[in-house]
């Protein structure tokens, strides 16, 4: 009985060490993310920003962030087709900066979203350090359209960003771009070649934060982040 007894706690034993090993290693996993970016700002088109100049449009520039995951996985869980949408003040203060996150789907509860939160609330716009009482986080409908020369994204009645590249004189079949760029934001994470646009559509309500930004920069490019 005794032995009978023994075997049983250790086979407990090895069970919660093994689901504590493997509870340890789901906390962290590690994760990877490619895919396309666009952006709107409150900049002039060209912003100056992307040379280390200030911003045109009341020392502010607030941007509209698109992320559109082509790979990804975080640990077990697959990211392709995904999209994540920052919207955020560069150059707002510790005491005022704030986020908005678009994401896409139906709800926080899926495994999915929860990894989506966790990738760009921590590790993507981690940099900001902005407070979770001024971070809004919305699951919503993401519709994103990409062509040569045409990026989009809708997301319901809150945002409309439609960036259309603008075409170079010199080759008229490519786009105008910054080669090997200085911006420190991202710097590693994003290519080191921009194709600069223009958003032709800039619109954005979600609570107190409301514009029009038609006409202001915008500009495109490919991204890889990574972490553990």
């Amino acid at each position: 009985m005794f032995s009978n007894n023994r075997y049983l706690l250790i086979g407990i034993f090895v069970s919660l060490f093994c689901f504590s090993l493997c509870d340890s290693a789901s906390a962290n996993p590690s994760w990877s993310i490619k895919g396309e970016y666009f952006e709107g700002c409150t900049c002039d088109p060209g912003c100056p920003c992307l040379f280390g100049s200030a911003p045109s449009h009341n020392n502010t520039c607030i941007i509209t962030g698109v992320f559109h995951i082509k790979s990804g996985n975080y640990g077990q869980f697959t990211l392709n087709g995904q999209t994540v949408i920052g919207i955020t003040d560069l150059t707002a203060g510790p005491n005022e900066n704030w986020i908005v996150f678009y994401i896409s789907g139906n709800g926080s509860s899926s495994v999915r979203n929860k990894a989506l939160l966790d990738i760009f609330k921590n590790s993507v716009f981690g940099f900001a350090n902005v407070p979770s009482e001024r971070i809004t986080v919305r699951y919503l409908p993401i519709h994103v359209e990409s062509t040569e020369w045409r990026k989009r994204a809708v997301v319901a009645d809150n945002l409309t960003l439609d960036v259309e590249l603008l075409r170079g004189k010199g080759d008229p079949g490519k786009p105008t771009q910054i080669v090997n760029k200085s911006f420190p934001v991202w710097a590693d994470e994003f290519d080191t070649t921009l194709n600069m646009g223009k958003a032709s559509i800039h619109r954005f309500h979600e609570g107190a934060h409301q514009w029009n930004y038609d006409g202001r920069s915008g500009f495109s490019t490919n991204f890889h982040f990574e972490g553990n």
